[in-house]
């Protein structure tokens, strides 16, 4: 199912597993659907094993252009967290730490949809001795297996006659011997990467406003609205290769004054001090923000509004990967509230 995936899918004979074309899997054609009718999906997690790793794409070299500057140094931040949340794990790019992955889950996610995604690679060998060994050899793990796990993970060869090969013997490692977290160090492995996992889910943007400023223009019923919209969290309110690729919708932040009132133009401003703005032609008081709020950033937006004072402005901001926040302002001059 990891190389079912319609980013970058390579038919089977190009890497094994991929299916017969992209989704071909219904299991896999289920969870698209469920992730496609669910645009406000922010991040993806995904688990596998084994390894110790906080895998993040791309899968191959010719797509790391792929990942804007700002979408790299979210995974950066959230991967190192990881690394303190779970020890003996890695952080790592899939294709230049790994091998390379064509279809894969996490690169669809964060390619066709900027879904910031991991897959963490569940247990490794530094678990089992509490220290960064780079390959056990067989005398350390029998040590391990045989004075830590009693026998669990071996059991005894017997004969027993096949009724095509004849005499044969079973018996041998079992599937708790490798690759898997040893049962009584398995609470911990789940609750480090539950850790992680929740660490991740609260990296996504929440968003609040700012403070707002109100200043009359000249004797005339023109007012200047100085709105800040802050996000506190890393991930902004659309990654950065969602701006890029024009990927799901906009965020819009709107101005709805009351009766008597009208936004006469906005625009965005890079300081509160600016005296000039990067004026918003069309619809002045429904401000479309390709690029969204930055992860632990702000925007700031100005709205020229003619109306009486005591007037009100219903502030709006909407996200698809946000809650909505909505604030009513009253026209009358005040300093930053």
């Amino acid at each position: 199912m990891n190389r079912n995936w319609p980013s970058d899918w390579k038919p089977n004979y190009v890497q094994y597993g991929a299916g017969e074309f992209p989704l071909s899997n219904p299991e896999t054609r289920g969870i698209a659907d469920f992730i496609l009718a669910h645009p406000n999906i922010a991040s993806g997690q995904s688990y596998h094993n084994a390894g110790g790793m906080i895998l993040r794409g791309p899968g191959v070299d010719y797509q790391e252009s792929a990942y804007p500057r700002e979408d790299v140094a979210v995974y950066d931040a959230i991967a190192n967290t990881g690394e303190d949340l779970l020890p003996y794990y890695k952080s790592m790019v899939t294709y230049k730490d790994l091998y390379s992955v064509h279809g894969g889950f996490t690169d669809w996610l964060s390619e066709g949809l900027g879904v910031y995604a991991f897959t963490n690679e569940l247990w490794n060998s530094g678990k089992y001795f509490q220290r960064d060994i780079t390959s056990p050899d067989d005398e350390r793990m029998w040590l391990f297996r045989d004075r830590l796990q009693f026998g669990q993970v071996f059991k005894d060869y017997t004969e027993y006659d096949h009724p095509q090969y004849g005499k044969v013997l079973i018996g041998g490692l079992n599937k708790w011997s490798s690759r898997t977290t040893p049962t009584f160090m398995l609470e911990e492995e789940c609750h480090r990467n539950f850790a992680f996992t929740m660490f991740h889910a609260d990296q996504m943007p929440r968003l609040e406003w700012g403070p707002t400023e109100i200043e009359r223009v000249g004797d005339a019923d023109l007012w200047m609205v100085t709105v800040e919209i802050k996000n506190s969290r890393l991930m902004p309110t659309r990654a950065g290769i969602q701006a890029r690729e024009n990927i799901g919708s906009a965020d819009i932040l709107s101005c709805e004054p009351g009766q008597g009132a009208r936004v006469a133009m906005s625009g965005s401003i890079r300081q509160r001090r600016d005296t000039s703005l990067d004026e918003e032609r069309h619809e002045p008081g429904r401000v479309q923000v390709p690029r969204g709020v930055p992860g632990k950033g702000s925007l700031l937006h100005r709205f020229y509004v003619e109306g009486p004072k005591g007037a009100t402005l219903k502030l709006s901001y909407h996200s698809e990967r946000a809650a909505d926040i909505e604030t009513t302002l009253t026209l009358a001059p005040r300093a930053r509230e």
